[in-house]
């Protein structure tokens, strides 16, 4: 058998993604493209009483943006509605090791989140 380069919990995420789709009741959506791969991702939020009370994402990708957004899905609920409520190295954490050649995911990740929550629906 040969070694995997990526974590279970990594591969976990890719094989069974959490929280794909759209949210039909988004208060906020936010995209995000990362300009050296094209990797892209999207994020719905609803957002009550400033903080994120649901998330649902949609990649379009390589399998560490599908990684990435399912475990914001993960993450993100019951955290203040701020960009900074959650960082890459959170991301990477609750990933497992993030090998160099998907680390642009993390990125990708927290800039589809300050995208989301600076537009409102």
């Amino acid at each position: 058998m040969i070694p995997s380069v990526y974590s279970d919990a990594f591969l976990d995420h890719f094989e069974h993604p959490r929280g794909q789709g759209s949210l039909d009741d988004a208060t906020h959506r936010g995209h995000a493209t990362d300009p050296a791969c094209g990797d892209e991702l999207e994020l719905d939020l609803r957002v009550e009483a400033d903080r994120i009370a649901a998330v649902r994402f949609r990649a379009r990708g390589c399998i560490g943006a599908i990684a990435v957004g399912s475990a914001l899905t993960t993450l993100l609920p019951g955290r203040p509605a701020a960009p900074d409520s959650v960082s890459r190295e959170e991301i990477e954490t609750a990933l497992g090791m993030v090998p160099t050649t998907k680390r642009h995911a993390l990125r990708l990740g927290v800039n589809t989140l300050a995208a989301a929550l600076t537009q409102p629906l």
